[in-house]
């Protein structure tokens, strides 16, 4: 991977990855706190983070396809002139119904949220492999068990337990959470793994290349976060925003990586 990233594709696909990840962590934890006995007080939300996903999902595909068409004329018939054009409009039309959805109290959010994060995918460096599928699956769920563990984080940030995150509730809200978490950041490193060596030539790569560079902060960004996760869950100290800022600098770095240009 080779060049350097478009810094305003960067900022929309952060806004998008950020929202993205906010939405399907929320739908995580309010899934969680339902099982008996229930914690009444763990409703994150999720409407803010699906119009983050919705307006950065606009403008990445905007810019896109302003880029691909070469003229503001061109966009249009570049969106629904093709499958990869189709892909982002049902991506963005994903999380614009997923915030209908959660603003109207109707059912199919979650769907609605796991198309759009899955169909990342389908348009981003992960098209570029040969052959693309099983590149395209393993991209799709890395989004996907991300949302439930650095998304998850995310929710939880947003949360003010009535004793504070050493009462029973709060812990009991984190046993659930860490159950789920271990097992979603264990897909998540795999996948993310898997990525990477599709990505880089070599080793090498890490320190001779923006794009390995940028991989390098984000594999110490998200180590950052398994620490912090590792002392809230097991000692019960108060944490949480300092892994959701962590969270929030890994998606920054992971847009970067988004808007870094396809191998020619």
């Amino acid at each position: 991977m080779s060049g350097h990233p478009d810094l305003a594709a960067a900022a929309f696909h952060w806004l998008e990855y950020v929202g993205l990840l906010g939405g399907l962590g929320s739908f995580v934890v309010r899934r969680l706190a339902s099982h008996p006995p229930r914690i009444p007080w763990a409703r994150p939300p999720m409407a803010i983070a699906f119009a983050a996903a919705f307006a950065g999902g606009l403008g990445v595909i905007t810019l896109e396809a302003l880029e691909g068409s070469g003229s503001a004329a061109g966009a249009l018939a570049f969106l629904i002139g093709g499958a990869g054009g189709w892909v982002r409009i049902v991506r963005v039309a994903a999380e614009g119904l997923a915030l209908l959805f959660c603003v109207r109290g109707l059912p199919y959010v979650a769907p609605m949220t796991a198309l759009a994060a899955a169909s990342l995918a389908l348009a981003g460096h992960s098209t570029a492999v040969e052959p693309p599928a099983g590149a395209e699956f393993a991209d799709a769920i890395h989004v996907l068990s991300a949302g439930m563990w650095a998304g998850g984080i995310l929710a939880l940030a947003t949360l003010r337990p009535p004793g504070g995150w050493r009462g029973p509730e709060a812990r009991m809200l984190l046993g659930r959470f860490s159950s789920v978490a271990l097992i979603a950041f264990g897909v998540t490193a795999l996948t993310g793994v898997l990525r990477a060596t599709e990505q880089l030539s070599g080793v090498s790569d890490l320190w001779t290349t923006p794009y390995g560079l940028v991989l390098g902060l984000k594999s110490a960004g998200v180590l950052a976060m398994l620490v912090l996760s590792s002392l809230a869950w097991r000692r019960g100290l108060p944490v949480a925003r300092v892994e959701a800022g962590a969270a929030v600098a890994v998606a920054g770095l992971t847009a970067l990586l988004a808007a870094f240009p396809f191998p020619a």
